[in-house]
């Protein structure tokens, strides 16, 4: 098949960023049986230049909309416009900050230049509802996946509302809608009751990655990996800091907490002290995974699957997280869940003290996600998905 994609991050095997991983999975999976073309925003780092040669590896044809990071003045400005057109229109935030004229021409242009060759694509992929506005050929099966419902009771009150209309708006575009957890694929039926028949439930892989090495751990370290423009991973950075470690402290003295990811807020930076370390961006986790005793991951707040999580069970780590950390894993999922700061505290705790017992529940995490959570498993259901629109995938 020839397929359309789109996505606002760049695919990328070393993102920082989950969801531009998930697309990287997604779009390797792809590329194996089909010939994929993709319009995504694609920034000036080194980073985004390896993302590209990496898609080109593949095969994929990339129609990138560059995208420079702005500074100093130019930040101040764009915000400016951001909260002007927020002011004027009906869309939330994250969607106007996606909407950009480039990635419509682009789409545009790539289905002209199909148009030219005699071709048309037989499948759009449309990864994220913050590219669903964009307008895309007509009678070609479509599908939606949607990272992260928003639903009213989860959402700030000054975009509860958008959000509900600008999602419903959006998901009636598509012939079909994927979701990473039945909780997504509830919240959407609730919102959007008539496109229930629409939605699917697919959970998305991860690589198996390098096997742990027992030498590498580090006695009482802790780590929290998490991109901090995601506001629920901020809340579940503080929390852990704040409440979760000294709880820690006070059973284990000798602890150390190490924070990792991009774009931390002076709210995350401040948690820094002589036993927590927050590192800020880094090229890559592997190095921060691999000395972890036991990874944390208390999250409160948001939807989807955590990319971040579901890579710490894959790198053969005792993994303690909250009831919503773990939501979209399959049954059985080898972790500790806990609900409270003291609960948290004490699990930790408990597999810092038994060096045999977290690294048992390690090995079990990383066969664990051979066995349910594969790129490969991932295409299967997508490939489904693919036939029930009657397109030979």
């Amino acid at each position: 098949m020839r397929i359309l994609m789109a996505a606002p991050l760049l695919p990328h095997p070393a993102a920082t960023a989950g969801g531009a991983l998930v697309f990287f999975g997604l779009i390797e999976a792809l590329a194996r049986h089909h010939e994929v073309t993709l319009v995504c925003f694609v920034g000036a780092s080194a980073a985004d230049r390896e993302g590209l040669d990496a898609l080109a590896r593949l095969g994929v044809a990339v129609r990138p909309v560059r995208r420079e990071s702005s500074r100093g003045a130019a930040v101040v400005r764009r915000r400016a416009v951001l909260a002007v057109r927020w002011l004027a229109g009906r869309a939330p935030l994250r969607a106007l900050k996606f909407c950009d004229s480039r990635i419509q021409a682009a789409l545009d242009q790539a289905v002209h230049d199909e148009a030219i060759l005699g071709r048309r694509f037989d499948l759009v992929q449309v990864e994220d509802s913050a590219m669903g506005q964009y307008r895309y050929p007509g009678g070609i099966p479509s599908v939606l996946t949607e990272h992260e419902v928003r639903v009213p009771d989860q959402t700030s009150w000054l975009e509860a509302e958008r959000w509900e209309r600008y999602q419903r708006a959006v998901w009636r575009r598509f012939d079909r809608l994927q979701v990473f957890t039945e909780r997504d694929a509830a919240g959407l039926r609730r919102l959007a009751p008539d496109l229930a028949g629409r939605v699917r439930v697919n959970p998305f892989g991860v690589s198996l990655g390098p096997a742990p090495e027992a030498a590498a751990e580090r006695e009482d370290e802790l780590v929290f990996v998490g991109g901090f423009r995601h506001p629920p991973n901020v809340d579940a950075a503080c929390w852990l800091a704040r409440e979760i470690f000294p709880l820690v402290l006070a059973r284990r003295e000798g602890a150390r907490l190490t924070i990792v990811g991009a774009d931390p807020p002076q709210t995350v930076r401040g948690l820094a002290s002589d036993r927590v370390t927050v590192t800020g961006f880094v090229p890559d986790v592997e190095p921060f995974l691999a000395r972890a005793a036991v990874v944390v991951a208390p999250l409160r707040t948001g939807g989807g699957m955590r990319v971040k999580l579901l890579q710490a069970l894959a790198r053969g780590k005792a993994v303690v997280t909250t009831s919503l950390g773990a939501e979209g894993l399959c049954t059985g999922a080898p972790l500790l869940v806990a609900g409270s700061a003291p609960a948290v505290a004490e699990a930790v705790a408990a597999l810092l003290a038994d060096a045999e017992t977290r690294r048992s529940l390690g090995r079990r995490a990383r066969a664990y996600v051979a066995e349910h959570h594969t790129w490969s498993g991932f295409a299967s259901r997508l490939a489904a998905i693919y036939r029930e629109l009657g397109l030979e995938a």
